[in-house]
């Protein structure tokens, strides 16, 4: 179903964002959750590794699993990717090989880990990888938001990140500090039930503030990269060919029209 002919593996690898987005465009939407334009800035963002054998954690699964998966399979890289809903992980697993592995030539389970558990379990989440020898380069947040789950998701990675690595947030705009009322209330208005307040104190700064507060107040060098993103998002078609369910999500709060630049942020740290 999803070994649609882009070109030679020669072509692939001298276009491989063209590619990337083409990937992309064959997701159905349940799990095609992310512009591509910040698809885009994240595949670029990943040059800023120094490994000459990346290793790249992700929290939540989805198009940005495209993304790591081809950096990795061009650039002799390992990815691990934490979902708790594991059919989106396999769904995955037959994307990637049928779109990329195929024409690449390449073994699916060589450049990626799916775990279908609580990222922050310390014998299965992103600290049991130092078990297996690894130290990562880049980490990728996109799963429960809010700060309090971001917050222990980066202080994982911590445990098992090279002297020199970078973190990056999807829906950094996001201030919701210990609950997701944004998805409670999604969950609700299917179910034919009212809207549950937001608790005022639930509120914090913004993921990009409160993140960039908590590594800088740590690392003694933490530089915030220019992503393309931000100079590219106003342009993108897929707002415009999702704006139906987009205006649904945004009237509970799921997204935030407004602030569409903080979307996607990424750090470069030094410990």
């Amino acid at each position: 179903m999803y070994d649609f002919y882009f070109g030679t593996k020669k072509e692939i690898e001298a276009n491989p964002e063209e590619f990337l987005v083409f990937c992309k465009r064959l997701l159905p939407r349940w799990i095609n959750g992310i512009p591509d334009t910040e698809c885009l800035a994240i595949y670029r963002s990943l040059s800023a590794i120094k490994s000459d054998k990346p290793v790249i954690i992700e929290t939540g699964c989805g198009a940005s699993t495209l993304a790591f998966f081809l950096y990795a399979a061009l650039n002799s890289g390992k990815v691990f990717s934490w979902d708790t809903n594991g059919s989106k992980g396999s769904f995955l697993r037959s994307v990637v090989s049928e779109a990329i592995c195929a024409p690449l030539g390449v073994d699916l389970h060589k450049y990626w880990t799916f775990v279908g558990f609580d990222s922050t379990n310390q014998h299965a989440g992103i600290p049991m990888i130092g078990e297996l020898g690894y130290k990562a380069d880049y980490g990728y947040f996109d799963s429960w938001h809010t700060l309090d789950h971001l917050t222990n998701e980066v202080k994982c990675y911590e445990q098992i990140a090279k002297d020199e690595f970078l973190v990056a947030l999807d829906d950094a705009y996001y201030a919701k500090k210990f609950e997701n009322y944004s998805f409670i209330n999604m969950i609700r208005k299917k179910l034919g039930l009212g809207v549950v307040e937001e608790p005022i104190e639930n509120i914090c700064d913004p993921f990009y503030i409160a993140i960039e507060q908590y590594l800088t107040g740590k690392y003694p060098a933490v530089t915030k990269l220019n992503d393309t993103y931000k100079a590219e998002y106003s342009s993108d078609i897929f707002f415009s060919y999702y704006d139906g369910d987009r205006k649904a999500m945004g009237k509970v709060g799921m997204e935030e029209k407004t602030n569409l630049e903080h979307r996607f942020d990424v750090w470069s740290i030094k410990k």
